[in-house]
């Protein structure tokens, strides 16, 4: 797995289901059959990588709309990112 970068690109993996599970999305992915469940603004990244993003973009586009520090997103999102790549959720480009 490579190491995810602000100017990487991603975007969810195809192949993953996702539904709406009392009030939580919760993904699946169908060749590794793990779930794994978004809390509100992670599920919100995840309706935001319908199509290949970069991480950067990404980033900016949360600063301007969540009230944090951009230095507390980029850490927070490139971990998120990472779990749902090591989980095969979502998929990377360098």
């Amino acid at each position: 797995m490579s190491t995810i970068l602000g100017q990487s690109t991603v975007a969810r993996n195809p192949s993953v289901l996702s539904a709406e599970v009392s009030g939580e999305l919760v993904l699946m992915s169908v060749s590794c059959w793990h779930y794994f469940g978004l809390n509100s603004v992670a599920s919100d990244i995840w309706k935001r990588l319908s199509s290949p993003l970069r991480v950067d973009e990404l980033c900016q586009a949360l600063a301007s709309e969540y009230e944090a520090e951009t230095d507390v997103i980029r850490q927070d999102v490139l971990e998120l990112l990472n779990k749902l790549a090591s989980r095969e959720l979502i998929e990377v480009q360098a």
